[in-house]
């Protein structure tokens, strides 16, 4: 009966260890990839200038008629 326990203690030291190394190998690849997602979401936004209610569709679109 020890053998198996032993096995046992092994093999769940062994999953324990993988998870834990590829967390921590797998951590830098996650940090690149929420930095270029950052990237992006912070790029300048185009000015649409002044906007207006569009009833038909629900949304705001930007004025037709220039301002000078």
């Amino acid at each position: 009966m020890p053998p198996i326990m032993f096995l046992a203690l092994v093999g769940a030291a062994g999953i324990a260890g993988y998870r834990i190394l590829s967390s921590v190998l797998g951590s830098g690849s996650r940090t690149q990839r929420s930095r270029a997602g950052e990237a992006r979401r912070t790029a300048r936004t185009r000015d649409l200038g002044n906007l207006e209610w569009d009833e038909n569709a629900g949304v705001y679109r930007p004025s037709t008629k220039r301002e000078s």
